[in-house]
């Protein structure tokens, strides 16, 4: 009989081999449908992230929870001080608090995996994130667009870099075994 135990979810943060591509295509997609489609996609991306967070140790849950939270409040702090902005709202939309919720389920899932080395976390922080907001403002219909232009580019490098490297430094509080 095989060994029960390694179906436990503490090893589902550190596969054998691999990545977990689920996470990753499934991040992908409801990126792109939340960003095209905005408020109708919420209820597939919701479903989605209720079935990542199932998949998850408790230990896991907690730092989707507040990964979540402190992006939430990066971006609310960025919306006051016009580096970011939503057409329309002075407030986050819905579905981009969803955005935020699902990319924190992917950091935990795979991507916080890859930034561990500080210098490696900040370089793909302070270009993956950027580069993302600039997609979802071209995909977003003018939705989400950036009033200081190059400069709102400028500080959201700096800002994403620092993410980068925060949640890098972050799994090894949350991918231990037991968890």
């Amino acid at each position: 009989m095989s060994n029960v135990s390694s179906a436990v979810p503490a090893g589902y943060l550190s596969p054998r081999r691999g990545i977990h591509w689920r996470s990753i295509i499934g991040f992908e997609l409801a990126w792109l449908a939340l960003v095209y489609f905005q408020t109708l996609a919420i209820v597939p991306a919701l479903a989605y992230l209720l079935y990542g967070l199932y998949l998850l140790p408790n230990r896991a849950r907690l730092a989707v929870l507040l990964i979540t939270l402190a992006g939430l409040a990066v971006d609310a702090i960025l919306v006051s001080l016009q580096v970011i902005s939503f057409s329309g709202s002075s407030l986050l939309p819905g579905w981009f608090l969803l955005l935020w919720a699902l990319f924190s389920l992917a950091a935990v899932e795979t991507m916080a995996g890859f930034l561990r080395p500080w210098w490696l976390g900040f370089l793909l922080g302070a270009s993956g994130g950027p580069l993302s907001y600039l997609g979802g403002a071209a995909l977003s219909g003018g939705v989400l667009y950036f009033p200081l232009a190059a400069w709102s580019f400028v500080v959201m490098v700096i800002i994403w870099g620092i993410i980068g490297v925060i949640l890098g430094y972050s799994r090894r509080f949350y991918a231990q075994a037991g968890s």
